[in-house]
């Protein structure tokens, strides 16, 4: 059990600098060689060097559910991670399971499973310690909330104007939540004044996303009160909709760019039940 939320422990799993500094003691090197600083996304590769031998993997998902990956390259026939969490109350249940097959060396099947067993289960004891102190860490923190609004299929993207260093890039509306706030409340406020309409929060997406600041970004998904109300850049320099197709387009900024596959699967469910126009 981690004392985070189920969002707050996916993002805590995600975080490529942690279970690098968690597999070290244990021999472990790894590096993400496509992955960002921050958090894994899938199609990400991971390298795993133990003794002279080197495992490659690709992470498979990665969301609010957990995380999977599977073989690329190395001496094992297959192998295949999951990580599963599950929202118990305030807290978060995590399952971990690795399921592997390998050519029988000297050694046998008694060495296979004597070895590898033994190290596989110290592997993902140091993990899961990892994953718990940074989640719970960041489970104590303010919170910055985003909001994925959708209409027709779309997704509402909001282009900065300043500073200069992120003049031009799109990010979702948002904001910090203010003492004595509710996320939703803020969800409310933030787009009021950021895009001059009303929303009616409907629900989560994906992990946090950790921010320079140490706070994390936690997206929530709304819809507009009044479908005819037109968003406008209040804040920002533009405003658009976007399809599934065309978000990959966008200049996002690093901390919303992490979520678009969660977006895009999103939509893409959203248009499955209601077809845009």
């Amino acid at each position: 059990m981690i004392e985070a939320p189920l969002a707050t422990a996916g993002a805590a799993l995600r975080h490529t600098r942690t279970a690098e500094t968690a597999l070290a003691g244990l021999g472990v090197h790894g590096r993400a060689l496509t992955g960002p600083d921050s958090l894994l996304v899938p199609g990400d590769e991971l390298a795993f060097r133990i003794a002279a031998f080197t495992l490659t993997t690709r992470i498979t998902h990665a969301d609010a559910g957990g995380l999977g990956s599977v073989l690329v390259s190395g001496p094992l026939n297959a192998l295949r991670y999951e990580m599963v969490l599950a929202q118990v109350g305030p807290r978060t249940l995590v399952t971990d399971s690795v399921r592997w097959t390998s050519p029988l060396g000297p050694l046998g099947r008694l060495g296979d499973v004597a070895i590898g067993r033994r190290l596989v289960l110290d592997v993902l004891a140091a993990r899961i310690r990892a994953v718990r102190a940074l989640a719970e860490s960041w489970a104590s923190r303010e919170v910055v909330v985003g909001t994925a609004i959708v209409r027709g299929g779309r997704l509402l993207a909001q282009q900065r104007g300043y500073p200069a260093a992120h003049a031009g890039r799109w990010e979702l509306p948002g904001g910090r939540v203010e003492p004595g706030e509710t996320e939703h409340e803020a969800v409310i406020r933030e787009c009021r004044e950021e895009l001059g309409v009303d929303v009616r929060p409907t629900g989560r997406l994906g992990t946090d996303v950790p921010l320079d600041n140490g706070m994390p970004l936690r997206i929530h998904t709304a819809e507009l009160e009044d479908p005819s109300q037109q968003p406008r850049a209040v804040e920002h320099r533009d405003v658009r909709w976007a399809a599934p197709s065309e978000l990959a387009d966008l200049d996002w900024l690093e901390t919303d760019r992490v979520l678009l596959h969660s977006l895009r699967r999103f939509l893409e469910d959203a248009n499955a039940v209601s077809p845009e126009p």
